[in-house]
């Protein structure tokens, strides 16, 4: 069960990850993100040891 949490986790990571890539001079879309971050009590630094997939290979 703790490893299919994990890969769900990672998942999501994952999209989050791409989200940040397609914010990348979108301010609306940087506003948006920070916004749920901050409902989370998230700040947007904080993922940086969370799992990161390398962009060039999610825009394969």
């Amino acid at each position: 069960m703790q490893a299919r949490m994990d890969t769900q986790q990672q998942r999501l990571d994952s999209l989050e990850g791409l989200l940040d890539v397609m914010a990348v001079g979108n301010p609306t879309l940087q506003r948006d993100l920070a916004e749920r971050r901050a409902a989370r009590d998230e700040p947007a630094g904080s993922r940086q040891n969370a799992y990161r997939p390398n962009p060039h290979q999610l825009l394969r």
